[in-house]
C-alpha cells in the first residue's frame, strides 16, 4: 500500500511551469479561423488515439483510425477496431463531460469514481475478451498475481492486488483529488498526479493507461490549460521508455527521497505539456500558411500559370510539414487516382513544369517542396 502524496519540489519545477503556461497563452491568442480550429481538434484527437491504443499495443495507423471512426458503418466485432471506436466515444465522453463543468465555471473538476468507471466502461465496451470486466474493479482470482512494467523499464510492481483494497484506495483516491491540497496546485501538477497514482493502484484488469491518461486530460480541460494535453500520447509514445522509467523512479523514490518522490514523474509530464503546446502552435501556423498559399495557389489556376493537376500537387505539398519524397507520393492512392486517365507523357510534362517555374524544389536526397510566393 501506499500514501496519497504531492511530494514534488514545486519551486523547482516553477520555471517549467511558467513555460508552459506562456506557451499555451501564445497558442490561445492566435486568431485560428473555425476551420482551421476544426482541423487542429480533428488532428489531436487522432494523435491522442493513436497514440495511447499504440502504447496498449496496438497497431493501426492514424489514417487507419481515421478511416475507422469517421465512416458511418457500423463498426465490426474485431477487437482491434473496436478498441478504437470505443477510444473515440471515451474521448467525446471525457471532453464534454470536462467543458461543461468548465462552463459552469466550477473552480476545479470533481473527479468521481463514476465518471473514471463510466470512461473505462466506453473502452472497454463490447470487447470480447476475458480481461475485460467494463466499469469494474479487478476481482483478482486465487494465485491470479496482477503485474505492471519489467525488468527493462525500472522492473516489475505490483499494484494492489485484493478487490477490497482496491475499491479503499479507490475511494481515498477521489477524495484525495477533489481536496483543497490538491485543487489549490496548478492544474499540471493535479493532472500529472492524478494520472500518476491512478496507475499506482491499477484498478482494472485492461485499459488503466488508457483510462489514466484521459483522466489527466480532462483535469487539465476543466481548469482551462485544455490545449496542454492535446495529443500530448504522442510525446508518450516517442518517449515510452521515458514514461515507463520515470513512473519506476518515483515508484521507488518514496524509500529513498520521500519528500520529492513524485518529482520525476511529474516534471517528465511536465515536458511533454511543452512539447505539445510547441507542437500545437507549429502547427496551427502551418495551418494559417496553407490557408495563404491556397489563395495563392487560386490565383495561379485562374492566370493558367497552372493546370488543375498541378494545383492538387502544390495543394498536397502546402499541407505538409516539412519536404516529401516524391516516389512516395506517387504511390499515394489521391495521385494515383488524379492521374489515372491520363499519359506518363502528361504526368512528366506536369512535373517538369512545376520544376522549370521553380514552384516545386528537389533536394539531391529526392525530397521536394512547395517554393511558395518564389
Amino acid at each position: 500500500m501506499f500514501t496519497f502524496q504531492v511530494a514534488v519540489d514545486l519551486n523547482r519545477i516553477q520555471p517549467l511551469i511558467d513555460k508552459v503556461n506562456y506557451g499555451h497563452r501564445l497558442f490561445s491568442s492566435l486568431p485560428l479561423l473555425p476551420d482551421i480550429a476544426a482541423q487542429l481538434e480533428r488532428e489531436t484527437l487522432l494523435s491522442s488515439i493513436h497514440g495511447t491504443d499504440t502504447i496498449e499495443g496496438g497497431t493501426l495507423t492514424e489514417d487507419e483510425i481515421a478511416q475507422l471512426i469517421e465512416s458511418t458503418q457500423e463498426v465490426t466485432q474485431e477487437e482491434h477496431k473496436r478498441r478504437i471506436s470505443n477510444l473515440s466515444k471515451a474521448y467525446r465522453y471525457a471532453e464534454i463531460t470536462a467543458l461543461q463543468s468548465l462552463a459552469d465555471k466550477q473552480q476545479a473538476f470533481t473527479v468521481s469514481e463514476l465518471f473514471i468507471l463510466t470512461l473505462h466502461q466506453l473502452i472497454s465496451g463490447g470487447i470480447n475478451d476475458e480481461r475485460y470486466l467494463p466499469g469494474q474493479y479487478r476481482d483478482n482470482h486465487k494465485g491470479q498475481i496482477t503485474k505492471v512494467g519489467d525488468a527493462d523499464h525500472g522492473g516489475i510492481y505490483k499494484p494492489p492486488q485484493a478487490h477490497v483494497d482496491i475499491k479503499l484506495l479507490m475511494g481515498h483516491f477521489v477524495e484525495w483529488l477533489n481536496s483543497d491540497e490538491l485543487c489549490r496546485l496548478p492544474s499540471m501538477v493535479r493532472a500529472s498526479l492524478a494520472h500518476y497514482y491512478f496507475e499506482r493502484i491499477h484498478p482494472f484488469q485492461d485499459g488503466n493507461g488508457r483510462v489514466g491518461r484521459l483522466l489527466e486530460k480532462s483535469i487539465l480541460i476543466t481548469s482551462g490549460d485544455k490545449y496542454a494535453g492535446r495529443g500530448i500520447d504522442r510525446y508518450y509514445l516517442e518517449n515510452i521508455d521515458t514514461y515507463f522509467s520515470a513512473f519506476n523512479n518515483s515508484r521507488k523514490a518514496e524509500k529513498t527521497n520521500p519528500e520529492y518522490c513524485n518529482h520525476d514523474f511529474v516534471e517528465f509530464v511536465l515536458k511533454g505539456f511543452d512539447v505539445t503546446i510547441e507542437r500545437l502552435h507549429h502547427r496551427a501556423n502551418k495551418l494559417m500558411e496553407h490557408v495563404l498559399i491556397l489563395a495563392w495557389l487560386g490565383d495561379q489556376l485562374r492566370n493558367k500559370r497552372i493546370n488543375h493537376r498541378e494545383h492538387v500537387i502544390l495543394d498536397y505539398l502546402g499541407g505538409q510539414t516539412g519536404p516529401v519524397n516524391q516516389l512516395q507520393l506517387k504511390k499515394m492512392s489521391w495521385y494515383q487516382e488524379l492521374y489515372r486517365r491520363y499519359s506518363p507523357a502528361t504526368e512528366s510534362r506536369d512535373w517538369n513544369h512545376l520544376f522549370n517555374q521553380g514552384v516545386i524544389i528537389k533536394s539531391e536526397d529526392g525530397l521536394i517542396r512547395l517554393n511558395a510566393f518564389h
